[in-house]
């Protein structure tokens, strides 16, 4: 009986893998020093902080009040009737009169002025009335007192301050206007829509006793 010998590798498949081992054993083992650890990364700056709030101030104290002051000091007074006397010489007569005008509050414009005059030589009352330029002439003037039957004055003439209505002024006139509250002077506009005036009598009586 033969034995037979174990298989033999051929010789060039014996070289690669000689070559391979002897290549693994030229690789220097790695070193621990040689591996730099990553640096790490530096944190993201975030949002910067908001500057602290300053502390809130105390209230300051409200200033102390006028004596006289609120709305009473705030509100103006309404138009009343002023007494005046003048004379054209000085060894005149006086030629005394009563009068209420009313003023546009933003512009100063006059809307109505309403005169009463006692003329030195015939002392007989006479009423004038003073409306702005730019009105329906032919509407003339109104005079109301109070509820009262309303009187219309003819406009008779204008210039460039105003247009003008005169009347004489009756006893009954006279005495309505004394005893009344409200005397209202209505007139219209180019587009014919009607505008009231309202002077307040309330102290008309005592104006024109200081001239009679």
């Amino acid at each position: 009986m033969q034995l037979k010998t174990p298989f033999a590798l051929p010789a060039w498949l014996l070289l690669p893998v000689c070559s391979f081992v002897l290549c693994l054993a030229a690789v220097p083992p790695l070193s621990l020093a040689q591996v730099k650890p990553a640096r790490p990364l530096a944190p993201r700056a975030g949002p910067r902080p908001a500057p602290p709030k300053p502390a809130p101030q105390p209230a300051q104290p409200a200033a102390p009040e006028r004596p006289g002051g609120g709305e009473a000091a705030q509100t103006p007074q309404p138009p009343q009737w002023v007494s005046r006397c003048a004379s054209d010489a000085r060894q005149g007569s006086l030629e005394c009169a009563v009068e209420q005008v009313v003023y546009l509050s933003k512009t100063g414009q006059l809307v109505a002025a309403v005169t009463i005059r006692v003329p030195a030589d015939t002392r007989q009352p006479t009423m004038a009335v003073q409306v702005p330029v730019g009105l329906y002439l032919p509407a003339g003037v109104g005079l109301r007192i109070d509820d009262g039957k309303p009187l219309v004055l003819a406009l008779q003439t204008c210039d460039l301050k105003g247009c003008y209505a005169a009347t004489p002024v009756s006893p009954a006139l006279l005495a309505e206007l004394k005893a009344g509250k409200m005397l209202t002077v209505s007139f219209q506009n180019l587009n014919k829509e009607s505008i009231k005036i309202p002077l307040q009598l309330a102290n008309f009586a005592e104006a024109y006793q200081r001239i009679q």
